[in-house]
């Protein structure tokens, strides 16, 4: 009798280890997701900024484009000339 006590409580303990890995399982995939939804509406929110750049630069002259990239490449105050 005792020996079938002993191997129920061991089958029990095994069961309860497998649900309690499956739930842990789970909540790490659920942070894996979590974290690459983040990265996701990151680079959603770059792309869009990438974009309203580009469109303003489309629409600017050729002189205005290049008076902007010679501030860019000699800022004011650089003393460069």
């Amino acid at each position: 009798m005792f020996d079938w006590l002993t191997l129920a409580i061991a089958l029990l303990k095994l069961v309860n280890a497998i649900i309690n890995w499956a739930h842990d399982n789970g909540m790490i995939n659920e942070g894996r997701r979590q974290v690459i939804a983040e990265m996701a509406a990151n680079i959603a929110a770059k792309t869009k900024i990438r974009d309203q750049i580009k469109d303003e630069v489309d629409g600017m002259s050729e002189d205005q484009v290049d008076s902007e990239l010679g501030g860019l490449v000699d800022p004011p105050g650089s003393g460069k000339p």
